[in-house]
């Protein structure tokens, strides 16, 4: 008798499909437990995800080691057709952010930031060059928490202008010196209850990286967000600003290993570029037989 079974046939398997371009996503989960991970990759993982730690800051206060946490947002656009699944992963440190001037990051009730003297801060008043900048609520900024309130903020298609607004609560966007304490500890409850509260869509622009390795993933530009409607805006410039930041991003450095497709960002699929694969870059080349870790950066359902 046979110690083997009936062979079956194999089939080519599917190829996972990379997008460049702008696109609207749907957020499904923040920072998911194993359990929760596990029900969105249909499969069990061999690791725990950990969100908190800490990491080495420099600024005008110097070098310093502080706690952090990583955000990630999980992302599905909904399209049966083109399903395209990724993630935003925002960093944020318990600590301030000091220029070489002496000035710190603040940040307003609506989720608006500047750069402010200490006296300025203590004083609770604008200085006369910035009377356009509203102090109500002016706390010192967590580093990264003006990016995270940025893309809650489009999510939610808040007010931008508050002087056609009536009620001038109805463009808050803070989370409290309370709030980030909870948050840097490990609990996201308050932005479940802002994704529950929703069901808009929030646009992001599409890139694929090249990893060391010459792999390539999905990834997004994170820095900015656009709201659901710009997509499908018929100004030929709706995407003016988003771009400028995408350049001037790459200009100071940053995503120089990320292709985010044309100027229109017309949504594309992505010609991913075969590396020649030999025994010098072939993963576990020092050792054909070692097991590769499983990386938090890999794109979620597309593995």
């Amino acid at each position: 008798m046979s110690n083997f079974g009936k062979g079956q046939e194999v089939g080519e398997g599917g190829t996972r499909k990379l997008f460049t371009g702008a696109e609207n996503f749907k957020v499904v989960a923040i920072n998911p437990t194993k359990a929760e991970l596990e029900a969105i990759y249909g499969r069990e993982l061999n690791y725990d995800p950990e969100y908190t730690g800490t990491t080495t800051v420099s600024d005008g206060d110097g070098e310093r080691e502080v706690n952090q946490i990583r955000l990630d947002f999980y992302l599905s656009n909904e399209d049966v057709n083109n399903p395209i699944n990724t993630k935003a992963s925002f960093y944020v440190a318990d600590t301030h952010h000091k220029s070489q001037t002496g000035k710190v990051k603040v940040i307003n009730d609506y989720g608006r930031t500047t750069w402010l003297t200490k006296e300025d801060i203590t004083s609770g008043d604008a200085p006369a060059n910035m009377t356009w900048y509203s102090m109500q609520g002016v706390k010192v900024a967590k580093r990264g928490e003006e990016e995270v309130i940025d893309f809650l903020v489009n999510l939610l298609n808040l007010p931008f202008d508050l002087t056609k607004v009536d009620d001038k609560s109805d463009a808050y966007a803070k989370i409290s010196k309370e709030e980030w304490k909870a948050i840097l500890g490990g609990d996201v409850s308050i932005f479940k209850g802002v994704l529950a509260s929703t069901n808009n869509k929030i646009g992001v622009v599409l890139g694929v990286k090249t990893k060391a390795d010459g792999g390539q993933m999905q990834t997004i530009f994170s820095r900015k967000t656009l709201r659901q409607y710009t997509l499908h805006g018929k100004k030929a410039d709706r995407f003016k600003w988003i771009l400028k930041d995408i350049h001037d991003a790459k200009a100071n450095g940053a995503f120089g290993n990320v292709e985010f497709g044309g100027d229109d960002l017309t949504l594309r699929e992505f010609v991913v570029k075969p590396t020649q694969l030999s025994l010098d870059n072939a993963p576990g080349a020092d050792d054909a037989f070692a097991a590769q870790p499983v990386s938090d950066d890999d794109d979620w359902l597309n593995e």
